[in-house]
């Protein structure tokens, strides 16, 4: 994994170093390589923000003649052999699909019926959250580390009662935690509107009540984290591109027109309370920092299709960031 960027405060008290990604979106790899970053990086404290889940089932189906048949990509694809098929559902579970091979007639009948697929992509996801949390469980039985998980707007709420089921992995999503000695950390995954209609959506006013229920129960700004999916709104880390009434990306002279998607009561919360850090996601193309009055404000980005990890690792001391690097492995 490579390090790059830093900035460094004056330095004032006992350390802690955080690893933060978020948005791995199903992606098998990305998962694993967030589970062993903190021997790899020496992190005092793991957290894995929301849109855990991918998006797409991929079918792929079983024919008379013994081969496999699957669209993807735009394109066909066939498999004469039991290893050429094994390295195919590796390779889109990396990219965070989830394969799921068929027999033709099972293919036909959830085609034809959409509460079959959404039965199916639910199925898929919790089985491949699960071989997640008992892969985690195993690898961490013996680590010290704390391990803090949320969804994101893109998880359906079952996800949270996955994630709440591991030995070593602790949910923490609508909650105000203690985090290494004075910090607290309050954790939302819901998101102001966006285009596709999610499962964890709200209007701003809805968002800045769920918000102002948890900073409620902090009393010490300078030491809290607000651990947030959606990035405060025109900020530059919530950059995107901007989408037309058909749902198709705006260019202009060539180029993708670029435009805020984050959230105003996100940015109301942090412009009034001024908390020590922001850890944000949900806008992949977003990856950087912005600073709204003390409070910086970070997004890893994201990747995970590619199979590669986004992260963040955030060194904090006393009631200052000491530094922070964006990773990419």
């Amino acid at each position: 994994m490579a390090l790059f960027g830093r900035r460094s405060a004056p330095s004032g008290g006992e350390k802690t170093r955080i690893f933060f990604v978020s948005d791995v979106h199903g992606s098998t790899v990305c998962f694993k390589k967030f589970i062993n970053a903190a021997s790899f990086y020496g992190a005092d404290v793991l957290i894995l923000g929301g849109d855990v889940t991918g998006k797409m089932v991929v079918p792929i189906a079983r024919q008379a003649s013994g081969q496999y048949l699957t669209q993807f990509a735009g394109s066909e694809h066939r498999f004469d052999s039991e290893a050429d098929l094994r390295s195919f559902v590796t390779r889109t579970e990396n990219m965070g699909f989830y394969p799921a091979v068929m027999d033709e007639d099972e293919f036909l009948s959830a085609k034809a019926s959409p509460e079959a697929q959404d039965a199916l992509f639910r199925q898929l996801v919790e089985e491949r959250l699960r071989e997640w949390i008992a892969y985690a469980d195993e690898r961490l039985a013996d680590s010290e580390v704390p391990v803090y998980a949320a969804p994101g707007n893109d998880d359906f709420h079952e996800v949270d009662d996955i994630l709440a089921s591991s030995k070593r992995i602790r949910l923490i999503e609508m909650q105000v935690v203690p985090l290494a000695g004075r910090y607290k950390i309050i954790t939302s995954g819901w998101s102001n509107p966006t285009p596709w209609d999610t499962d964890r959506e709200c209007s701003e006013d809805e968002l800045a009540e769920r918000l102002g229920e948890m900073i409620e129960e902090v009393d010490d700004f300078d030491h809290c984290i607000f651990n947030l999916h959606v990035p405060p709104h025109d900020a530059t880390i919530d950059l995107c591109p901007k989408l037309d009434e058909h749902m198709q990306v705006v260019y202009d002279l060539g180029n993708p027109v670029m435009a805020p998607a984050g959230s105003t009561a996100v940015r109301e919360a942090i412009e009034r309370y001024q908390p020590l850090l922001g850890l944000h996601g949900h806008i992949h193309e977003g990856r950087g920092e912005a600073r709204i009055g003390r409070t910086v404000c970070l997004n890893p980005g994201s990747v995970y299709s590619e199979g590669v990890l986004n992260g963040l690792l955030v060194t904090l001391e006393g009631s200052r960031v000491r530094d922070f690097h964006f990773t990419q492995g």
